[in-house]
């Protein structure tokens, strides 16, 4: 039983179509919203066409870290106030941000009419983006897993604190016990350097492989760094702020890693259909 992927290694850029990754967390507090919105900024200045949904609901979390004040979001298309359009933010390098409010949440009560109405606009969209990122809520509730499991595969954000680890176990394991081989990939944030990511990587692998069987991928890690604290009080993405610091650095070698996905990864992954085709079996048996 295996998650592992060419994300285990740095290999030379291939462009993949409509991949659906999701940042998650078992925990709040290990900084996945920055990580998400900087390695979006990252593929985007790549010449990526880049989408990021904000499922992180009712906190708005990559507003505040642009400065943004949408006036509309996700749920002003549920209620047919607003097409998707009007809805879609433009960050810097022409990355686009879905902003969700409580609209994710709210597809599982659509009825069928508006369920298709509102997952055709969203698909529309999806076909015009390489890469769709989720930001998800942290923790392990519905919303939550919904958005994991309907993504082609997810980057577990924790950091090197014992309470942080334990709570990316229990997320992977909700997961991989309904879907044994689901791509999940470990990010180790807030490191002192590369020897620490290593042994925390290897760490939480070892407990994933002892009581689940299961392979992890690795997608890296992101050194501690003043500069990522500059940027979210700046409201300025660390990337752009500091594009030298070795933060920035590790970001733009996960962005490296994700642009050197086999693509018979990609194709494998959309066997399952697309992104919003799952999103829109929520609630349905």
């Amino acid at each position: 039983m295996t998650g592992d992927s060419a994300f285990s290694s740095t290999l030379p850029p291939v462009v993949t179509r409509h991949r659906t990754i999701a940042f998650t967390s078992g925990k709040g507090g290990v900084g996945k919203s920055n990580l998400v919105l900087n390695t979006g900024l990252a593929l985007a200045r790549r010449g990526s066409r880049v989408t990021l949904l904000d499922g992180d609901l009712g906190l708005a979390s990559i507003n505040v870290l642009l400065g943004l004040s949408p006036r509309y979001d996700l749920r002003h298309v549920l209620t047919g106030d607003r097409p998707m359009r009007d809805i879609v933010l433009q960050g810097p390098h022409g990355l686009q941000i879905i902003p969700a409010g409580s609209g994710i949440a709210e597809l599982a009560n659509l009825d069928g009419e508006a369920r298709e109405l509102l997952l055709g606009q969203l698909a529309m969209l999806a076909e015009t983006v390489d890469y769709l990122l989720i930001d998800t809520g942290a923790g392990i509730n519905d919303t939550v897993l919904n958005l994991v499991a309907a993504s082609d595969e997810a980057i577990v954000i924790t950091r090197p604190e014992p309470t942080a680890l334990a709570d990316a176990y229990a997320l992977i394991k909700v997961i991989v016990n309904q879907e044994p081989a689901y791509p999940f990939h470990l990010l180790i944030n807030m490191v002192r350097d590369a020897t620490q990511a290593e042994q925390v990587f290897g760490s939480l692998e070892q407990i994933l492989v002892r009581f689940l069987g299961y392979q992890p991928g690795n997608a890296g890690h992101v050194v501690s760094d003043p500069r990522v604290g500059q940027g979210v009080v700046q409201q300025v993405p660390f990337t752009i702020l500091a594009p030298q610091c070795q933060a920035a650095r590790d970001v733009e070698t996960l962005a490296s890693r994700i642009l050197g996905t086999d693509p018979k990864d990609a194709a494998d992954a959309r066997r399952r259909g697309s992104f919003w085709a799952r999103i829109a079996r929520w609630g349905r048996p």
